[in-house]
């Protein structure tokens, strides 16, 4: 069973295009599209340039569009997340495919930009942890035990302390990983349980969590905005908006808060009432719904107010960045000294038994 799904998995990678470069294919199909080209023909020039098995691929595509599905199938075909595919199968409600594919497209070159930042900044730090992690291990092997003869030797009852520090301080690597170890597993294991629950029970977790709530916030404003304002300006209701948005599987969350915000309208709520009774936005999402409302331009406020928010997003993210390497450097020192010291306290120990 196993064997079957790393085999369907491998099959699948080749199928679908990678994640470094799914930003400059929305990028270029934005940029056919806009030059007249049709999707199908526009899709079909670039799956070479992006894809293993670019004939079959092709071949799925081109059945997609005979039994008359729409684009959402042919991007979850090549392996975009949900995350993208809402707003693309949104798009093809209100028309705007070729804007929303050239913002996606912008979208996930951030979010690929500070991947690949990220694993610049790790590199070198995790190389310094297996070479120390290495070093601590031969001292373990080798320097313990014979430190623990020659105190041994001198027939000493002074001598069990230093060399208990030692092996402690030596094996603060071991520490560190068993520690970070639990944390990520710990972490998997709520989030794989959350998944399970109701998406309300999702919003009162995620929102009592500090830092996670301030992120979840900013993404859910952030998609919502982006999805209504687009929806708006296309020239739908408010009421055709939320259907819209009740309508679509991919984003459940968003699907929940367009149910509640339509019920309160529904009871004599205004828009920008009802943004402010739910409590899941950002605490200045209230004020630009309120101005747009009174200008008149609702959905181009949303729109610009979703751009805000991704480059708020992006500002976040290069800050959260620029201190992960200087963190790992600061656990880095603590093992080095920690090294020198399981080294010093045994050789001061025989020099005061000397």
């Amino acid at each position: 069973m196993l064997l079957k799904k790393i085999n369907h998995y491998l099959a699948r990678k080749e199928e679908t295009i990678p994640l470094n470069i799914q930003s400059s294919f929305l990028k270029r199909l934005s940029d056919l599209l806009k030059e007249g080209y049709t999707f199908h023909t526009a899709v079909s020039m670039l799956i070479p340039f992006h894809v293993k098995k670019s004939d079959f691929v092709i071949q799925k595509i081109t059945e997609i569009h005979k039994n008359g599905l729409n684009v959402t199938e042919v991007f979850k075909l090549l392996g975009f997340s949900k995350r993208l595919l809402l707003p693309i199968n949104l798009a093809t409600i209100h028309g705007r495919l070729q804007e929303t594919i050239s913002v996606l497209g912008d979208q996930a070159a951030i979010f690929e930009g500070a991947r690949k930042r990220l694993n610049n900044l790790l590199m070198y730090p995790m190389f310094l942890f297996v070479v120390i992690l290495l070093l601590f291990s031969i001292f373990q092997i080798y320097f313990l035990p014979n430190m623990e003869g020659l105190l041994g030797a001198r027939n000493t009852l002074d001598n069990d302390t230093s060399l208990v520090w030692s092996n402690i301080l030596l094996h603060l690597p071991n520490y560190f990983f068993l520690v970070m170890l639990f944390v990520i597993v710990t972490i998997l294991t709520v989030i794989i349980f959350m998944n399970k629950r109701s998406v309300q029970v999702q919003l009162l977790f995620y929102g009592r969590i500090p830092i996670i709530n301030n992120w979840y916030r900013l993404f859910l404003t952030r998609d919502f905005s982006r999805e209504m304002g687009g929806l708006i300006e296309s020239g739908m209701s408010l009421q055709q908006a939320f259907d819209a948005l009740i309508s679509q599987e991919e984003h459940q969350a968003l699907r929940y808060i367009s149910e509640q915000m339509k019920e309160k309208i529904v009871h004599g709520e205004s828009f920008s009432n009802s943004t402010l009774l739910l409590n899941h936005f950002t605490d200045d999402f209230h004020l630009f719904v309120v101005h747009g409302e009174n200008s008149g331009y609702l959905g181009r406020e949303l729109s610009l107010y979703g751009e805000f928010l991704t480059d708020r997003i992006e500002a976040k993210l290069l800050k959260y960045l620029s201190v992960v390497q200087p963190t790992l450097f600061l656990v880095l020192a603590i093992f080095i000294i920690g090294a020198y010291l399981a080294i010093l306290l045994p050789i001061y120990e025989m020099i005061n038994i000397v």
